[in-house]
């Protein structure tokens, strides 16, 4: 396909967006073409974000510019061009052994990789049966690499997710690490309320499947490079760790990161809610207890710090950087429509596991019951009638 060469270059975005416009045609998606290979990432690596509050959300496609300014902010970034060439050269190589191309996906190597691959799925066959539906459905918006950066990525607000950092935020494996294939599944069935991420219900559940394997496969690939680039960076400033061999530590963080995976695909599900309620039982003494309890633990400084974050209970419009260094907003919890899912137990992993990239903290401390009151008050924070009178006033005045 002529131009193919362009996406390892500067006019990487335009040829994605060529070849977004190609796969659309009638017919479905043809193969990828069996030279086009994965682009070098060449954009900036965010190592720290600032702790200072943004002003704002920022311009769409402005994204880069924005990501070099973090700097100045207090944050640190890194250009991947300082990594020194030969060291560069021998890393890329080792992603094309280990990861393959778009057009034949692999996770290989040694007989622990491939174990491991294998355990979660991340079979050459499903990979590419996976990458075709990704790329028919998802690469405009997430990138041919994952990283966001699709023909319309830079556009939307917020960013669609970057796989490349390995870092989710609807988890509910209790670590707030890696997400469990149900974490996925739901989100690629329900989509993420308030974005651009649509809901795929009406693909058939194992074409989902494919789909998120495929995304676990994009993201080990992308966290490995940036794990090895991060630490080549930091070789020049005599902290990293790779001891001149980036094969060697590439292929020891990719084993790290399919156990992460596997761990994470093996955790169970957490508690089941307490109860089902209907209208009637929202009114039970019982559940508005519940209810009042969790309005005083999130107001509770030093204890969960809620109201910190959450100002006026959201509606207050604060911002924060997240861990891919763009902007966002902690959730105004009075106008419902949870992002990760309003059913109590999505509420629940929230409260327990924390949204670790946005900055949520965790809440390991609390009892399981404490969770519980948390969730049942956030859950019936957007509808005045299903809190306790006192709290009611408390939340809105004059009703």
């Amino acid at each position: 396909m002529p131009g193919i060469e362009l996406i390892r270059g500067r006019s990487r975005g335009a040829a994605v967006a060529a070849l977004a416009v190609v796969l659309s045609g009638c017919g479905g998606p043809p193969p990828y073409p069996p030279d086009l290979t994965f682009p070098v990432r060449d954009d900036r690596l965010v190592l720290r974000v600032p702790t200072a509050q943004p002003g704002g959300t920022g311009e769409p496609g402005k994204l880069d510019a924005e990501l070099a300014g973090l700097d100045a902010l207090g944050g640190r970034t890194a250009e991947p061009s300082a990594v020194p060439a030969v060291h560069r050269q021998t890393l890329d190589r080792f992603l094309a052994e280990t990861f393959g191309t778009p057009a034949t996906p692999t996770v290989t190597g040694t007989e622990a990789v491939t174990t491991a691959a294998a355990k979660l799925g991340l079979t050459p066959e499903r990979l590419t049966e996976g990458g075709k539906l990704y790329r028919r459905h998802c690469l405009q918006c997430h990138g041919l690499s994952g990283d966001g950066r699709g023909p319309t990525g830079q556009w939307i607000y917020p960013h669609p997710r970057d796989f490349r950092r390995g870092a989710f935020k609807f988890v509910s494996a209790g670590d707030g690490g890696k997400p469990r294939p149900a974490d996925l599944a739901r989100t690629l069935r329900d989509g993420l309320k308030g974005t651009a991420m649509p809901a795929f219900g009406l693909l058939p559940e194992g074409q989902r499947e494919l789909m998120a394997a495929y995304a676990v496969y994009l993201s080990l690939r992308g966290q490995t490079e940036f794990l090895t680039l991060a630490a080549l960076l930091a070789e020049d400033d005599g902290e990293g760790g790779v001891d001149g061999d980036p094969v060697g530590f590439a292929r020891d963080r990719l084993i790290v990161l399919l156990r992460q995976w596997e761990r994470a695909a093996t955790t169970p599900p957490g508690p089941p809610p307490p109860s089902v309620l209907d209208d009637a039982g929202k009114q039970d003494e019982g559940h508005l207890e519940s209810v009042r309890r969790g309005y005083d633990l999130f107001m509770a400084k030093g204890v969960t710090d809620c109201a910190t974050c959450h100002e006026d209970f959201g509606r207050k419009a604060t911002y924060r950087y997240d861990v891919w260094g763009t902007v966002v907003r902690p959730a105004d919890l009075t106008a419902g429509g949870f992002k990760g899912g309003d059913r109590p137990e999505d509420l629940y992993h929230r409260i327990r596991g924390g949204i670790q990239p946005a900055g949520m903290p965790a809440h390991p401390g609390l009892t399981d019951t404490q969770v519980w009151d948390l969730a049942h008050f956030v859950r019936a924070l957007p509808y005045p009638r299903e809190l306790p009178p006192a709290v009611r006033g408390a939340v809105y005045p004059g009703k």
